[in-house]
C-alpha cells in the first residue's frame, strides 16, 4: 500500500494496510480477472483467424488451379525416330507417323577460283546480279552488287554482304594452295530462295565462272548444293515445307525434320501428371483445413478440451459448406468420387490417383466438363465442380467478404474488451483511493477515542484507590 496508509491499524488494530489490500484482490478477481480472460481469449481467437484464412487461401488456390479449363490444355509428346516434335499447350491429343523424304536445304555457289584474296577480280565498274527465286525468269528478288575496276575477291566479298546480308551470305573459302574460292549462300531454306548469279557487265575475272571440271578446273564454278523444299509424309499424305522446322502442320506442334528416310512415330497425350498432382494438393489442403476447423471448434465433455471458437456457428458452418460441395451430385448424378476424392466418416479427404488416371485416360474431356464446366451434350451450360467450390471459398476470402467481416468483428471485440479493462481499473484504483482516505480517518478517530478512554480509565483507577 502506499506510504499514506503505512500506519494504518495503529488506532483501531482493525482498519489495516491488509485488510484493504484483501478486498481490492477480492473485487478484482470478480471484475478485472473475468475482463483479462476475455481479452486473453479474443487474442488467441484473433491468432486463429489469422490462421483459419491463411488456409482458407491455400484451399482456395487449390480449387482455383482446377477450376480453370487451362489445366486440361497441357500435352506431352513422345516420338519414336530421330524426328524432334515439341508440344504447345492447346495441342490435340492425336498419333500419327511422319515420314522424312527430303530435307530442305539452303542454295550455296561456289565461284571459281582466284591465286589470292587480295587479288584483284575487276577490270572495270560493273554489277553483279543475284537473283533470288525458284524461276530465274521471273525471280522473287533481284539484288545488283555494284564492283569498281581493280576490287580484290574480299572486297567484292564485303560487297555483296553490305547490299546482300540480309538474303545472302558471302564468304571467301582457300580451297587449295593458291585457290581462293568466293561462296554464296541463301539465309534460308526451300525453292524459293535459290541462287542465279551473273555478271551483268562482264568486268569480272573470267575465272570466277569458268565451269567446275573434276579434271580440268576442279576449283571452277559449281553450285555446291541446290535449294530444295522440305518433302515429308503426314499418315501417308505427302506435304512440301520450305524449312525443316514445321510449325503449321498441327495447331500447338513443333516439328523439326531431322534425316532423310526417317519415320517417327509420334504420340501426344494430355499431361496428367500435373492435373494428378493439383487433385493430391487439393486432398492436402483440405485436411489440413479441416484438422484445424476441428481443433478450433472442440469441446470434449470427457477431455474438458475446448477450441477457442466452440460456440462460434460461422466456422463450424465452414466445414459444413465445402462438404456439402465436395459430396454434391451433379445433374447427370457424376460427383468427385468417381474421381478418386472422397471423404471419411470424420471428414478426411482421401484420394486414388488410380481413379482419376483411368477417368482421364477413357474420356478427358468428361473430366474437364465435370471440373470446369461448359457446355454438356445437351447444349446445356454446366458448371463445373470446382468452379463452384471456387465461388464459394470466393465468398470467404475475398476482400470485404466473410473472413475479412468476421476479422473485424474480433478486433472490434478486442478494442472494446481494452476500453472495459481500462476502465474496471481506474474505476477501482478510484474506489480504493477514496476507501484508503476514509480508513486513515476512521483509524484516527478511533485513536481519538481510545487516547481518550485511557485517561478516563486513569481518572477512575485513581478514585477507586
Amino acid at each position: 500500500m502506499a506510504s499514506s496508509i503505512s500506519s494504518l491499524g495503529i488506532g483501531s488494530g482493525v482498519l489495516t494496510a491488509d485488510v484493504i489490500d484483501q478486498l481490492k484482490e477480492a473485487d478484482e478477481a470478480i471484475i478485472i480477472a473475468p475482463i483479462e480472460s476475455k481479452i486473453t481469449l479474443n487474442n488467441q481467437k484473433q491468432d486463429s483467424q489469422e490462421l483459419l484464412t491463411s488456409l482458407m487461401k491455400t484451399f482456395k488456390a487449390s480449387a482455383s488451379a482446377l477450376s480453370y479449363d487451362t489445366i486440361f490444355e497441357n500435352k506431352t509428346v513422345d516420338v519414336s525416330g530421330s524426328a524432334e516434335v515439341s508440344v504447345e499447350a492447346g495441342a490435340a491429343v492425336e498419333s500419327f507417323t511422319l515420314e522424312t523424304v527430303t530435307l530442305a536445304k539452303k542454295d550455296i555457289v561456289k565461284l571459281g577460283a582466284v591465286a589470292t584474296e587480295a587479288t584483284s577480280v575487276a577490270s572495270d565498274n560493273g554489277t553483279l546480279e543475284i537473283k533470288i527465286g525458284a524461276d530465274p525468269l521471273n525471280p522473287d528478288q533481284t539484288l545488283n552488287i555494284e564492283y569498281t575496276s581493280g576490287m580484290s575477291l574480299s572486297e567484292l566479298t564485303q560487297a555483296i554482304t553490305d547490299e546482300a546480308g540480309d538474303s545472302v551470305s558471302a564468304s571467301v573459302l582457300q580451297t587449295a594452295d593458291g585457290a581462293f574460292n568466293l561462296v554464296l549462300t541463301s539465309k534460308n531454306t526451300g525453292e524459293d530462295f535459290a541462287l542465279t548469279i551473273s555478271d551483268t557487265s562482264g568486268f569480272l575475272d573470267a575465272a570466277l565462272f569458268d565451269a567446275y571440271d573434276s579434271v580440268t578446273n576442279p576449283n571452277g564454278y559449281e553450285k555446291v548444293q541446290t535449294a530444295t523444299d522440305a518433302t515429308f509424309k503426314y499418315n501417308g499424305i505427302t506435304t512440301t515445307r520450305s524449312t525443316n522446322e514445321v510449325s503449321d502442320l498441327i495447331l500447338g506442334l513443333n516439328i523439326k525434320l531431322k534425316e532423310e528416310g526417317d519415320i517417327s512415330n509420334v504420340d501426344v497425350s494430355l499431361d496428367t501428371e500435373e492435373i494428378t498432382g493439383e487433385l493430391q494438393q487439393f486432398t492436402d489442403s483440405y485436411n489440413t483445413l479441416i484438422s484445424n476447423i476441428q481443433d478450433m471448434t472442440i469441446k470434449d465433455s470427457e477431455t474438458g478440451a475446448e477450441g477457442v471458437f466452440n460456440s462460434s456457428s460461422f466456422v463450424k458452418s465452414i466445414s459444413r459448406e465445402l462438404s456439402d460441395i465436395i459430396t454434391s451430385m451433379s445433374g447427370d448424378n457424376d460427383s468427385l468420387v468417381n474421381y478418386g476424392i472422397d471423404l471419411d466418416r470424420y471428414g478426411t479427404m482421401s484420394f486414388d490417383k488410380s481413379v482419376i488416371d483411368t477417368k482421364l485416360e477413357d474420356d478427358p474431356d468428361a473430366v474437364k466438363l465435370f471440373f470446369t464446366g461448359g457446355t454438356n451434350s445437351y447444349g446445356t451450360e454446366v458448371a463445373g465442380i470446382f468452379e463452384t467450390l471456387d465461388d464459394k471459398l470466393q465468398d470467404y476470402t475475398g476482400y470485404g467478404k466473410l473472413l475479412s467481416n468476421f476479422k473485424t468483428e474480433l478486433e472490434t471485440e478486442g478494442t472494446n474488451l481494452s476500453k472495459s479493462h481500462l476502465s474496471a481499473t481506474e474505476s477501482l484504483e478510484a474506489r480504493y483511493a477514496i476507501m484508503e482516505k476514509r480508513f486513515t480517518a476512521y483509524d484516527s478517530i478511533i485513536s481519538q477515542i481510545n487516547s481518550q478512554f485511557s485517561s478516563l480509565q486513569m481518572i477512575i483507577d485513581a478514585e477507586s484507590s
